[in-house]
């Protein structure tokens, strides 16, 4: 999967309105006791160090993993202490083919997955070069010369993870095309849905959050004109979140469903760092939902920690975006 549809969930209150565009980001902060619990959670997740199992047991669900991944290299895990997964996931199974990153029914490209695979291998820095070159040869095919990506139905966590993996390796030509159709598929209230199917008619805090990743790695990029489409899509959707946050004792998060959305909130934070603002409180908040196990507690997952939830939550704990993750 490339993210939670919470595409399809209601934002059930909106108690802060935005009250500055663009802050100065605080310093990242360091792995400290709370993520690397966080860190040691998710590595228990992986089955014999290779792949995290998703919603149906027995099954591995490769988003999940590869975004647990980044979670691990975010808390300090080196290259060499993810081997097993990196082994499995960036090597052994698309040696031969593409394997998971295909539709297992037509067996045509997962672009979002795909995308998500080329970030995560140059994020980790893998010696995985033969197939990630390979990876991007097959997602090329699906682009169409004006940037529409062939099989997704305007599905935000698509465009963004295309453009997140192209730009990860220098395809900026071709990523621009593509941040192009992305900026299209903003709502008119400033924030992005998950797709454009009938059922997902709403902008959602997730999609916001992906999408403004996607828009600050092209940044000042494609020409004046994109470049300036870009600046103004991004202050609307950083508006857009910031309207939709609630702030409580605990601290500033979303919510969805009339509980908080720890994904989302992930998402958001990652999204609002990347477009330069502070997120340390959120970060703070995020803290609070360790469960004794190590784990970040859904909503949902009565007080125990949850793979899903931990799998995006580590990287904004610590006051960063994906992008920094290139970075480090």
């Amino acid at each position: 999967m490339f993210g939670p549809k919470s595409g399809l969930l209601k934002i059930t209150a909106i108690l802060s309105i935005i009250t500055s565009t663009i802050a100065v980001a605080a310093p990242a902060q360091a792995a400290d006791a709370t993520t690397n619990a966080a860190s040691n959670f998710l590595t228990s997740k992986f089955v014999e160090g290779k792949a995290v199992e998703g919603f149906t047991p027995g099954k591995f669900d490769f988003g999940i993993t590869l975004e647990s991944m980044l979670q691990r290299k975010a808390a300090g895990r080196s290259l060499a202490s993810q081997n097993a997964a990196v082994n499995f996931v960036l090597n052994t199974r698309v040696a031969s083919g593409l394997d998971y990153l295909a539709s297992p029914s037509d067996k045509t490209l997962l672009p979002g997955l795909a995308g998500k695979f080329l970030f995560t291998a140059k994020a980790l820095k893998a010696p995985v070069a033969p197939n990630s070159n390979k990876v991007l040869a097959a997602l090329k095919k699906t682009i169409a010369t004006d940037g529409t990506i062939a099989g997704s139905t305007g599905n935000t966590f698509d465009y963004a993870w295309v453009v997140l993996g192209l730009q990860s390796l220098g395809q900026t030509a071709l990523a621009t095309k593509v941040e192009a159709k992305l900026i299209a598929l903003a709502k008119t209230d400033g924030g992005f849905g998950y797709d454009q199917t009938a059922d997902s008619t709403n902008s959602s805090v997730d999609s916001t959050g992906i999408a403004l990743q996607a828009l600050a790695s092209l940044k000042g990029l494609g020409g004046a004109r994109l470049a300036a489409a870009n600046k103004v899509t991004t202050t609307k959707a950083v508006a857009w979140l910031n309207a939709q946050k609630i702030t409580d004792a605990q601290g500033p998060h979303w919510e969805s469903w009339g509980a908080f959305d720890v994904n989302g909130t992930a998402y958001a934070a990652m999204g609002l760092k990347a477009a330069g603002q502070n997120i340390a409180a959120i970060g703070t908040w995020l803290k609070t939902k360790i469960a004794a196990d190590g784990g970040v507690a859904s909503a949902w997952s009565a007080g125990k920690g949850d793979a899903m939830a931990t799998s995006q939550s580590i990287v904004p704990m610590i006051g960063l975006s994906y992008l920094d993750l290139l970075k480090k």
